[in-house]
């Protein structure tokens, strides 16, 4: 089961990408006051992790008793939008941008704790882990990933004046590219889940 939880956390961790959080972090120390910064970082990651519980919780039955959408076919669209996302990572290296706001709090709910935190990418491993592992670690996995995220948002608020934009770019473009192979790994393991199930129907 810790094993489970180890990979699970690690791959909503991925998901979640906190090297383009911390290059928000550090564009916004700029314009607005540190302790501001402060109410962000807690209230994005509370809002992006319950927005993730909820799916964790609901979204496999909202997908298969409402939608009638298989375990298998969510595998092949997850997988391509994590492919799509891991390609713009690569190839752009995370590019952050935000409307400027004289309340920096508005600035929490949209874009910060959605789409950057719980985005397209978070949500899909949020419904797969619990279609897989169960709903328990998938929501252990999810707060691991949720609390490291806000920590590593909190130390580049505290301890990094200045953020190395080139090393976080490198950085964003290797985290791309594991993005992008996960990815394809979910599109090839719901096609072969779909042919099987052609297979067995014919």
């Amino acid at each position: 089961m810790l094993e489970e939880i180890f990979s699970s956390a690690l791959l909503m961790l991925i998901m979640i990408d906190p090297s383009d959080k911390i290059l928000l972090v550090s564009l916004l120390r700029e314009d607005f006051h540190i302790e501001d910064v402060k109410s962000l970082i807690i209230r994005a990651n509370l809002i992006g992790w319950a927005l993730l519980l909820i799916f964790a919780i609901a979204g496999k039955v909202i997908l298969q008793d409402i939608f009638h959408i298989e375990l298998d076919a969510l595998r092949v669209a997850g997988g391509f939008v994590l492919f799509k996302i891991g390609l713009e990572a690569l190839e752009g290296g995370g590019m952050v941008t935000i409307k400027k706001e004289k309340n920096i709090l508005a600035l929490a709910a949209v874009p910060v704790a959605t789409p950057l935190i719980a985005g397209p990418a978070a949500i899909t491993a949020a419904i797969t882990l619990t279609a897989e592992y169960g709903i328990h670690i998938s929501i252990i996995a999810t707060t691991i990933a949720i609390a490291i995220t806000a920590v590593l948002m909190m130390i580049a608020l505290y301890a990094m004046k200045n953020v190395n934009k080139t090393v976080l770019s490198v950085t964003i473009r290797i985290i791309g590219l594991f993005i992008m192979a996960i990815g394809a790994q979910m599109m090839i393991a719901g096609a072969g889940g779909i042919l099987v199930g052609i297979l067995k129907g014919a």
